[in-house]
C-alpha cells in the first residue's frame, strides 16, 4: 500500500493502481480485454462558448463540443487484439501457429465502446470504478516503440490514444461517458 505524507488523505476515495482495459461493439456486447497495459491518463476535454450581447453585464458560457480521452499503453502484441483496437484500421487472422495483419486504403473507423476498470482494496474490501466511455476510436494507427534487447526494461510498449466523441443515440447528459464508483 503507498504510503502517504498528508494524514487527512481518506483512501476510501482514492484511485489507487491502474486499469483493465476493454472494449465492445455495444453497451453490454462481450467485452475483449485488451491485454496487459498501462493507463497513462484519462479524461472528459471541452471547448467553451461565450455569447453576450452589447448591453448585458454577463456573458453566458456553454460547451460547443466535447471529447473524452483515453491515452494508454499495452504491452502484449497479439494482431487480433490490436486489430480489435485498431477500430477497423486493420485486420488480422490466425492459420495453425501464423498469425497475420494487414492494413492500407480502410476509409471508416468503427466506433466502440471502452470499459476501464480499475480495482482497490479499502479496509479489506474491494472496490470498484468503472468508466464507460462511448463511440471512441483509435487515433493513431500501429505504432510500436522499439527498445534494445539489452535495454533495462527491454518490454516493447504499443501507445495508442481513444477519443471518444458524443453518441447523440444516447439521452443528452449520458452521451460521452459514465462512471460508476463503489463507496
Amino acid at each position: 500500500m503507498p504510503l502517504y505524507q498528508n494524514t487527512s488523505v481518506n483512501t476510501g476515495a482514492l484511485v489507487v493502481g491502474n486499469y483493465k482495459i476493454e472494449m465492445a461493439a455495444s453497451v453490454g456486447a462481450t467485452y475483449v480485454n485488451l491485454g496487459a497495459g498501462m493507463i497513462n491518463k484519462w479524461g472528459q476535454n471541452i471547448t467553451k462558448y461565450a455569447i453576450q450581447a452589447g448591453n448585458a453585464p454577463d456573458p453566458l458560457e456553454g460547451i460547443s463540443n466535447e471529447t473524452f480521452t483515453i491515452d494508454g499503453e499495452l504491452i502484449e502484441f497479439d494482431l487480433s487484439v490490436l486489430s480489435v483496437l485498431s477500430c477497423g484500421g486493420f485486420t488480422s487472422a490466425s492459420s495453425g501457429t501464423v498469425m497475420t495483419a494487414s492494413g492500407g486504403g480502410n476509409a471508416t473507423l468503427t466506433p466502440y465502446v471502452f470499459r476501464l476498470t480499475n480495482k482497490r482494496m479499502v479496509s479489506g474490501a474491494t472496490k470498484e470504478t468503472i468508466i464507460l466511455v462511448y463511440n471512441g476510436t483509435l487515433d493513431t494507427g500501429l505504432q510500436v516503440t522499439a527498445k534494445s534487447d539489452n535495454d533495462s526494461d527491454p518490454i516493447n510498449v504499443i501507445p495508442f490514444t481513444i477519443t471518444a466523441k458524443l453518441d447523440t443515440t444516447r439521452t443528452a447528459g449520458s452521451q460521452l461517458f459514465y462512471i460508476t464508483k463503489t463507496i
